[in-house]
């Protein structure tokens, strides 16, 4: 069986696990070649938004695959505002099955590291492994690694002679080779991809409890910089065609005032750019 990741969204938190899982119970992983994403969103109109049209031409590009794996951007059952309210986030696999109907089969799994791992996992690997022997001892000798949630890595010391600014926004558009990308001259980035996803959801969520794990996990970053002395710029990055990220650019200026610079997406990134910083580095140097 041949599987394939859509590896653009939040793929530091999810894949290597799900990467390992696969390989361990005797499948191919198939992750899609830069140029044929590339190729594909060309053909695809933004006016969707880009979440959509990055989801859209990932799953075109991933050739003669048996299964697609998909990351859920929010629990199953998420209800609340902003990012509650968009279909995309609320339910990528259902969405993208839905938008590419002749697209091979696709299953949800979490987006990152976790106890909701357990949960899922048996039945989801028996379907691609039928031996359920053998798909049990996949698990067990990566139980470990799956149930311990998700922590970046350690944040490098910010130069002191350098402009500190912190990147917030949608956990997607926060990887880090977004983030890198997104540097300007005599800048120092930090931000949101750098702090523990679920400390941040706790801060946001003691100012306002309905918000969805996504909205919390930026606006408790938008809270916490905003707060601090040593931080010049919160610079909230944006895709203009999203209702759910105008809600939260609009949450967010509630939080941090005239300390937040938006970053609209089409003006910063353009596609390639975009697509560049957002697929792990190995295929991202793909693009000629």
């Amino acid at each position: 069986m041949r599987v394939g990741f859509l590896t653009p969204f939040l793929w530091e938190r999810y894949g290597p696990l799900w990467v390992d899982l696969v390989r361990a119970l005797g499948a191919d992983v198939v992750t899609p070649a830069a140029e044929d994403v590339l190729a594909e969103a060309q053909r695809l109109s933004p006016e969707a938004g880009l979440l959509p049209l990055l989801a859209r031409a990932t799953l075109r590009a991933l050739h003669d695959v048996d299964l697609v794996l998909a990351p859920r951007l929010l629990p199953e059952g998420s209800e609340g505002p902003g990012s509650g309210q968009d279909p995309w986030v609320a339910d990528l696999p259902t969405m993208l099955a839905r938008a590419e109907a002749g697209a091979a089969s696709i299953a949800g799994i979490p987006a990152q590291t976790g106890p909701a791992v357990e949960a899922m996992v048996i039945p989801l690997l028996t379907r691609i492994q039928r031996d359920a022997g053998r798909a049990r001892r996949a698990w067990d000798q990566h139980r470990v690694v799956a149930s311990r949630p998700w922590r970046p890595s350690p944040a490098a010391t910010p130069r002191s002679a350098a402009k500190q600014v912190a990147i917030a926004g949608a956990p997607w558009w926060c990887a880090p080779g977004i983030v890198t990308a997104l540097a300007r001259p005599g800048e120092y980035l930090g931000g949101q991809h750098q702090l523990d996803p679920a400390t941040l959801r706790a801060e946001a969520l003691r100012w306002r409890p309905d918000l969805v794990e996504a909205d919390a996990e930026a606006l408790g970053a938008v809270r916490r910089f905003a707060r601090r002395a040593d931080v010049d710029v919160v610079r909230l990055v944006v895709d203009p065609a999203s209702a759910a990220e105008g809600w939260l650019a609009r949450r967010a200026a509630e939080l941090a005032g005239d300390r937040l610079e938006l970053a609209w997406l089409p003006d910063v990134l353009d596609l390639e750019g975009l697509l560049r910083a957002a697929l792990p580095p190995d295929r991202a140097s793909d693009l000629p």
